[in-house]
């Protein structure tokens, strides 16, 4: 019958809802620490507050492409925020891939299928949790009347996966493949530092301010006037 689903297609998206939505764990093994405590902890509940920059004192604002075609931006975006992204990851990403709806998470499994095709949401990760929070109503950018939230899949990753992360925060404008439709934030949580390469124009970082001097030193050129 036509709208009705076949049942391997209702048990396929059975087994995505179960998995995106465990809240420690894919493989079954216990966490050893939430990790949304310890970003509302350490970041005293703004980690994801837009615009992060300034909603931080003393975070930083680094300006990632000059000008130039497409190419030319989405190139030195991603080899600027590499660079700088290497000095703040030293072994272990915590990735947030933050999506806004008013749907269940479930209608975004064509999202997370693309995450997983590239290895950045494997089937079994050391840990992993999904929490739901609503938007406030008197924010200016939210359109109508419906209740729209913010979705965030927190997730362990290796830092080899940094490139592939980065490649797709700096693809959503411009339509590079892969382009997963998240916004993604990136934690070394050791450090207490925080990245948000939101786009081919910048990327800010907040957090520990001795971390946050370094990389003011280093990359100077890098920051925004």
């Amino acid at each position: 019958m036509l709208g009705v689903p076949k049942p391997s297609t209702i048990a396929s998206k059975a087994a995505w809802t179960s998995a995106l939505c465990a809240p420690a764990g894919y493989d079954g093994v216990k966490a050893t620490m939430n990790i949304r405590e310890s970003i509302q902890s350490q970041f005293s509940g703004k980690a994801f507050e837009r615009p992060l920059f300034y909603t931080h004192k003393g975070g930083l604002r680094f300006e990632l492409s000059l000008g130039g075609d497409w190419l030319d931006q989405f190139d030195l975006a991603l080899r600027k925020s590499h660079e700088i992204c290497e000095e703040i990851i030293d072994k272990e990403i915590v990735a947030c891939y933050r999506i806004f709806s008013n749907e269940p998470l479930v209608s975004s499994i064509s999202t997370f299928r693309e995450l997983r095709n590239i290895g950045l949401f494997p089937k079994k990760v050391k840990e992993k949790e999904h929490w739901l929070e609503r938007v406030a109503v008197d924010e200016g950018w939210i359109e109508g009347e419906t209740e729209d939230y913010w979705h965030t899949i927190a997730i362990r990753l290796p830092k080899s996966s940094l490139k592939k992360l980065l490649w797709c925060s700096m693809a959503q404008d411009l339509g590079v493949k892969p382009c997963p439709l998240v916004n993604i934030y990136l934690f070394d949580l050791t450090k207490g530092v925080e990245a948000w390469p939101y786009d081919v124009r910048g990327m800010d970082v907040i957090g520990n301010k001795a971390i946050l001097s370094q990389l003011y030193k280093k990359f100077d050129s890098y920051l925004l006037d």
